[in-house]
């Protein structure tokens, strides 16, 4: 058997924290540890606009009072072990369960987008073909967000292999060839993605020093109900001394392996809510190739993957709700429930049950259960009896549920009779079963199951 080397990348800029003001305090390129900075200057018309600008160039400016600068643009980066190049099957699916969730979910049709902000993805591996839809390249400024690293090709297979077809891989490269991105290149991506119906944001980067530019477009994500979900970091350290790893507003996620034990490499900290595997994790690279990959990189994607399956099954549920379920499907690791190297402990959704539409309006109310009907035809039209004339229809009011969504229904009320009519937009899906809702303002209130034949009569 051939021994595997680990060779351990350490990709993390080290930076020092600065003082943000370039007049008073001399701020420059040594002192920030990055060769850019973000301003505010003001248009020929007038208006505010932030840019990001090289030291020379701010230098070079001209008129220096209609320049503020704001703070340096901090560069985040990859991290990972890159161990070697294999086929071997990966663990990690069935540690944390993905495999029962999916089959469950497989009948979905709502799509659920899951972006990834990253170094690209390579669209043409086998793996993701039909799973990434158009993206956005920030370094280059063009819609052609081609993996030019290996790092986010890995992520989405992650993604693509834990989740069914409907879940979209939207990639969004705001790192480079090296692995390397700016602050401003990342808000951009966190925007783009909430803007373009993502309903998850993956970053598995980071760095050192807090930056408000970045935190205001995280903000501007959970302002949009967009769940962010990122890794701890690879330096083996305290998660405060990291960004977006010490954000409490998002997901963050710590690494363990097969023992289940939290790697050495893994941060950890105050901020950790959940662990995930993140060690010999097998998914895609560029070139049609497969890798196995450790770091907390590779954690980060498997809670994306379970979050978009929450989604899917219901895209109702806000992202708070998503975070509560994440953490309430895990087996506590470590202390006693959470705990500053595993938070919740480590993802496994291995026990959770479909919650349909049907489900979830029949456990959230009193009602009065009336006959259920099957076998009932594609085109089947309703007709509902009252035990007294409607003298004012509008204290009537019908919806109809299928097991993943609301129907589209007619209701035709005749004032002075005892009926009502419910009919169907388009005729009902073979084989399937629906959920009749009949409210009374001010009474009660009733629900009526009923099944479709398998072919339409």
């Amino acid at each position: 058997m051939k021994s595997v080397i680990y060779l351990v990348v350490l990709l993390v800029l080290v930076l020092l924290l600065p003082d943000i003001s370039y007049a008073q305090n001399g701020m420059d390129e040594k002192s920030s540890g990055t060769d850019r900075v973000i301003v505010e200057v003001l248009n020929e018309d007038g208006q505010e606009e932030i840019e990001s600008l090289t030291w020379d160039e701010l230098d070079k400016m001209e008129d220096v009072q209609q320049v503020e600068v704001l703070e340096p643009d901090y560069i985040r980066s990859i991290g990972v072990v890159h161990t070697n190049i294999a086929m071997n099957p990966t663990w990690s699916a069935k540690r944390i369960g993905v495999e029962q969730m999916k089959e469950q979910l497989i009948s979905k049709k709502n799509d659920v987008i899951v972006a990834i902000i990253d170094t690209g993805v390579d669209n043409t591996h086998p793996l993701l073909a039909d799973r990434v839809i158009e993206g956005y390249d920030f370094v280059d400024n063009d819609r052609d967000a081609m993996d030019k690293h290996m790092h986010g090709t890995h992520v989405a297979g992650i993604i693509t292999q834990s989740t069914p077809e409907h879940v979209k891989v939207l990639p969004i490269r705001s790192l480079d060839a090296d692995g390397n991105g700016y602050d401003t290149n990342i808000a951009k991506g966190i925007h783009y993605a909430v803007d373009n119906g993502a309903s998850i944001i993956n970053m598995s980067l980071a760095g050192e020093n807090y930056s408000t530019y970045l935190a205001n477009a995280i903000e501007y994500a959970i302002q949009h109900d967009v769940l962010i979900v990122v890794a701890s970091g690879n330096k083996g350290m305290d998660t405060e001394k990291f960004y977006p790893a010490s954000e409490q507003r998002v997901i963050v996620v710590s690494a363990t392996d097969e023992n289940d034990q939290v790697t050495d490499f893994s941060n950890t900290g105050a901020s950790i809510d959940i662990a995930a595997p993140g060690v010999s994790i097998l998914s895609s690279i560029p070139g049609g190739k497969y890798a196995l990959m450790d770091g907390t990189s590779m954690a980060a994607p498997h809670i994306s993957a379970v979050a978009s399956m929450l989604k899917l099954d219901d895209p109702t549920r806000t992202i708070q709700e998503i975070e509560d379920l994440i953490k309430q499907y895990a087996d506590d690791k470590g202390a006693a429930n959470w705990d500053s190297l595993y938070g919740e402990g480590i993802v496994n959704v291995s026990s959770y049950q479909k919650y349909s539409m049907i489900q979830q309006k029949q456990a959230s109310a009193d009602y009065i259960s009336l006959p259920k009907y099957t076998n009932v035809p594609l085109d089947k039209k309703w007709t509902i009896n009252f035990n007294r004339i409607l003298t004012n229809t509008k204290i009537i009011s019908v919806f109809m549920y299928s097991d993943e969504k609301e129907v589209p229904i007619n209701v035709s009320f005749t004032r002075g009779t005892d009926k009502l009519m419910v009919t169907p937009k388009a005729n009902f899906e073979a084989n399937s079963p629906y959920l009749l809702d009949i409210r009374v303002a001010g009474g009660d209130r009733y629900m009526m199951n009923f099944e479709t034949a398998s072919v339409e009569e």
